[in-house]
């Protein structure tokens, strides 16, 4: 015991207090939904990693397919070859994407980096340079997304100024709405699709049409409250971007691989994102993040403009092969969709 507690005392010393921790405990070992302290405490995992151990703490098939490719080839950098891995997780994502169209990919480390590099995408692409995204959303705390995230300034206070182009559009949160409020019609089923009427205002007052590039969408509201929008809101964002050649960013970054009760919660309103963005329980647990698109658009950037030194490393790729068979194998899919109860 007091072994343990001096090594959380060593942690709370030695690591940067930037990190704000939950908590001090010290974990030695996971295994399914549970995990392990240095003081043999046994601990369910309500947190998942902040879903991404989709499958649970240290998988074996996940596992043995990481093992296996550390033995064969650690790092294959993206910007000099290709790598086996990473063909194969494509052959394993592109069945699985919500629209055929997503058939282009490239592999980042964190869900961060895959943001920046789909707003990146969509500048180039578009030669626009403005981003509309959602109050209360998250996408992360880089440089970059920090101007993006608008669910908490603690993620962002101090060290303005951020990245310029951003604005800012209500995300439909019934309970939080003046309106609904206003009428006593709480509840997504009496939306009054007022967020999108705000959204066409701020295409007129803010940001005309022809400087916007994309609208970034969480489709289910993340740490702003985990809140799903109601049925006609995300076709009616695909149909804005469709009349203003806008492109529409889907942030599937926590929503996605299965937390849905559908590989990817945009598939719950049939809506085609023009890019997707993941991370997470892709690899359950290692370092991969990625966008997709169709070919024509992911072309658009030159030669050189994407890359990173471990980005869509083999060894998470391995991983996030293993990762799409258990899926399929296990039907994890199912299993969430069967012990889903609407809220």
């Amino acid at each position: 015991m007091a072994a343990a507690t001096a090594r959380a005392a060593f942690g709370v010393q030695h690591i940067a207090k930037g990190i704000g921790r939950l908590s001090n405990i010290v974990l030695k070992r996971g295994a399914g939904s549970f995990v392990w302290t240095d003081e043999g405490r046994k601990l369910l995992d309500f947190t998942a990693g902040i879903g991404v151990t989709n499958l649970g703490h240290c998988h074996p098939k996940v596992t043995a397919a990481a093992q296996a490719q550390i033995g064969t080839l650690v790092h294959g950098q993206v910007n000099i070859a290709m790598h086996e891995p990473m063909l194969s997780l494509i052959e394993k994502l592109k069945p699985v994407m919500p629209d055929p169209s997503l058939d282009t990919f490239f592999f980042w480390n964190s869900g961060a980096e895959a943001v920046e590099a789909a707003i990146k995408l969509a500048r180039m692409a578009t030669k626009r340079q403005n981003v509309i995204v959602m109050q209360g959303s998250y996408h992360g705390r880089t440089f970059g997304t920090m101007g993006l995230t608008k669910s908490k300034t603690v993620y962002s206070s101090g060290f303005a100024p951020f990245m310029p182009g951003v604005l800012t559009s209500p995300f439909p949160y019934c309970t939080q709405c003046a309106v609904a409020c206003g009428n006593d019609t709480l509840g997504f089923e009496n939306c009054c699709n007022n967020p999108i009427h705000e959204l066409k205002v701020l295409l007129k007052q803010q940001s005309a049409a022809s400087d916007t590039a994309a609208i970034l969408i969480e489709p289910v509201l993340g740490e702003g409250g985990y809140v799903v929008p109601p049925p006609g809101f995300l076709p009616a964002v695909r149909k804005l971007c469709d009349e203003h050649g806008i492109l529409l960013i889907l942030d599937e970054v926590q929503s996605g691989f299965g937390r849905t009760g559908k590989y990817f919660a945009a598939e719950h309103w049939g809506v085609r994102p023009d890019i997707l963005v993941m991370a997470k329980g892709i690899a359950n647990g290692m370092p991969l993040s990625g966008i997709a698109a169709n070919k024509e658009l992911m072309d658009k950037q030159n030669p050189g403009s994407m890359g990173g030194t471990y980005g869509g490393n083999a060894v998470a790729c391995a991983a996030g092969v293993a990762c799409a068979e258990v899926m399929q194998e296990e039907k994890v899919l199912e299993n969430v969709a069967a012990r889903y109860i609407p809220i």
